[in-house]
């Protein structure tokens, strides 16, 4: 199976960011598998500014497998998602 399936999230993150290590640790826990990008990366100061524009201030922020997007440790869409790949 590809690691692009509907359990595979992108996780935009800075470091020492607490909910972004909860965030990853959830997705793994639960059987997920993500893409993670540090925002402070010099590569990514054009992502950064784009967030920064649509009031996305908190960190993480979470790219859903279908594309939902939201901030911050969601521990129950994580779930949702996941708890969708075991129900098909």
């Amino acid at each position: 199976m590809s690691k692009h399936n509907e359990t595979h999230f992108t996780v935009y993150t800075k470091p020492v960011c607490v909910q972004c290590t909860a965030t990853k640790r959830e997705i793994k826990k639960h059987g997920g598998t993500f893409d993670e990008i540090d925002l402070t990366a010099p590569e990514q100061a054009e992502a950064l500014e784009e967030f920064k524009a649509g009031a996305s201030l908190q960190m993480p922020v979470v790219v859903g497998p279908d594309g939902l997007q939201w901030t911050g440790f969601r521990p129950d869409l994580i779930k949702w998602y996941l708890n969708r790949k075991e129900a098909a």
